[in-house]
């Protein structure tokens, strides 16, 4: 097999790698020092590692496997398929309101799984619980299916019973719905194409997710930010309290007041609620995620 080194220009790794939770859970591995960020994909069912490299004015790529089985991957890891110049155009403009440094950095891709069903398990792991029992779960799968370090595809996870699930990977209630979901889309009943279509409205695309049993309002939102859709806000209880903090002096608001507040970003008004609320990830003021 013929490795591949390659760079993408214009990322800010540590920027994109900090945008949320993912680095901070297997198969992603990522060393704050040295500005590296590591993870494991599947390729023919074979687990191939992945390293990107922070580097002056773009992130450095290296892996033991060709060039055409990794640049796909690394595009959507690194969300490189996404226009961000209208949204930061809308950043400048608001530059005295505080949104210029998104502008100014080139800000808003999310760091993304390898797989959309990767993204939508590890997502559903979050739900009604702490990161801490997240990371134990998502550690548990990765452990089970023993693939180098890849995370599980949907047909081992459909091969589980709910009864393993709940025991030894300890998934909880989540057991019959994350079952029923890997079967679905191990079977080819669910296409998550569909979920990426880029003729698909937000809310087209919210209805699809909100179908399928287990990913409520806070999940299906949160898949939306996942999927480059940034209509909504995807509000939870630390964001709740974080916004409240940062734009309304403490004070505890209706989320209406807080979608008010970022309408006029339009379509982005979801990305532009969460880079406010996490600025201090990015520049020293506070620890990471979570």
């Amino acid at each position: 097999m013929t490795g591949s080194r390659f760079t993408v220009p214009g990322v800010d790794l540590g920027l994109v790698a900090r945008s949320h939770g993912w680095y901070d859970l297997p198969p992603f591995a990522w060393d704050e020092d040295r500005g590296r960020l590591s993870f494991v994909f599947l390729h023919g069912g074979v687990p191939v590692p992945v390293l990107l490299i922070s580097r002056p004015g773009g992130a450095g790529v290296s892996s033991p496997a060709p060039s055409p089985a990794v640049k796909p991957v690394v595009a959507r890891v690194l969300d490189l398929g996404t226009d961000l110049a209208p949204f930061h155009a809308l950043c400048a403009v608001r530059r005295d309101a505080g949104f210029g440094w998104m502008a100014d950095r080139l800000a808003g891709r999310i760091l993304r799984a390898p797989t959309l069903f990767e993204d939508a398990v590890k997502v559903l792991c979050t739900t009604n619980c702490s990161w801490s029992l997240t990371k134990a779960m998502v550690t548990r799968m990765v452990a089970a299916f023993d693939r180098g370090g890849a995370f599980p595809d949907a047909a081992f996870l459909a091969a589980l019973p709910e009864r393993r699930l709940r025991e030894e990977l300890k998934v909880g209630y989540r057991a019959p719905f994350l079952h029923d979901f890997a079967v679905r889309v191990a079977s080819g009943a669910l296409d998550l194409s569909t979920w990426e279509a880029p003729t698909c409205s937000d809310t087209e695309v919210l209805e699809l997710i909100r179908a399928e049993k287990g990913f409520g309002p806070y999940a299906a939102e949160t898949l939306l930010r996942l999927l480059g859709h940034h209509g909504h806000l995807g509000l939870d209880s630390w964001s709740r309290k974080k916004v409240a903090e940062l734009r309304f002096r403490g004070c505890p608001v209706k989320d209406a007041r807080v979608a008010r507040f970022y309408a006029p970003f339009g379509r982005f008004a979801g990305l532009a609620f969460w880079l406010d609320v996490t600025r201090d990830w990015h520049d020293g003021r506070d620890r990471l995620w979570p």
